[in-house]
């Protein structure tokens, strides 16, 4: 009988740990910020920005001020003159979009499979919002006073005045500065690492989600004149087969899609699993 007993005091806590590691890693490893639950997610607060404000949205916006921005790849940079504008600090998430519905009675994006978690839990709002296509962004954008950015406006507030294509050592795994690599296996809390943020104190420009710009994608540098920013509606331009660009890379790209003057495109009517956005403010 004591013989028993010990192996049941031997053998028990074994088990239990086995137990334990396989739940961890079935259930919570593959979205394992969810140990966070509920989400520490927060805007960050830079002193060194110039101004931030609230916008229609009730979101956090930064002040970009007009001057030089470098935009393009190497073999094709170029300095544009941008005006002054606004920009949402982080992506728009999930919980911002479902208000937008609401208010205005649209369609949800259409989730599919495991992602539909992200639109039916309440506890996924944070995370920024997946699955819309360019006009549904475009849409969104416009219902509160702004738009997509221009590539170069992006670029501006990605980079800064002195054109930095990536903030921090790319040799290094710095997955405490961005989502990426699928480190996190899917979409992190939209402001969930800080440390990844530009010289303006925006956040999640590497990684997480990639973001809709207003551009088409076409030759290297073609896009990046259209300063000041004009309207462009599909109906006004015919889709050239290389799409819409999409800017900072995702969760599920590896380190090259992240520098900031990296371009990806996709047909602006396909929604996907890693495409997100922000706005730009003119006022």
């Amino acid at each position: 009988m004591r013989r028993f007993r010990l192996l049941i005091y031997f053998f028990l806590p074994i088990l239990l740990i086995l137990s334990g590691w396989v739940f961890f890693s079935k259930y919570i490893r593959p979205n394992h910020y969810q140990l966070l639950f509920p989400y520490s997610a927060f805007q960050f607060k830079d002193d060194n920005i110039s101004r931030n404000r609230i916008g229609k949205d009730n979101r956090e916006q930064i002040f970009i001020p007009e001057g030089k921005a470098i935009v393009g790849k190497e073999n094709y940079e170029e300095e544009i003159q941008t005006d002054s504008f606004w920009i949402d600090q982080i992506p728009v998430t999930t919980g911002a979009y479902k208000k937008f519905l609401e208010k205005t009675n649209n369609l949800a994006p259409r989730y599919r499979n495991e992602y539909s978690k992200y639109w039916q839990e309440k506890n996924f709002e944070l995370l920024p919002v997946v699955f819309v296509s360019w006009g549904q962004a475009e849409n969104y954008c416009e219902y509160y006073g702004g738009h997509l950015p221009t590539e170069a406006q992006w670029e501006k507030a990605a980079r800064g005045p002195n054109g930095i294509i990536l903030y921090w050592n790319d040799s290094e795994k710095a997955f405490d500065h961005a989502n990426y690599d699928n480190f996190f296996n899917g979409p992190t809390p939209s402001g969930w690492l800080p440390a990844g943020k530009t010289i303006y104190g925006i956040m999640e420009m590497s990684g997480n989600v990639r973001e809709w710009v207003l551009d088409w994608m076409s030759d290297p540098g073609q896009n990046l004149k259209k300063e000041p920013w004009i309207r462009i509606k599909n109906e006004e331009l015919p889709a050239p087969d290389s799409g819409r660009i999409l800017k900072g890379g995702a969760f599920s790209d590896d380190l090259s899609h992240l520098r900031l003057n990296f371009r990806d495109s996709h047909d602006p009517k396909s929604p996907g699993s890693n495409r997100g956005f922000r706005c730009v403010y003119e006022e």
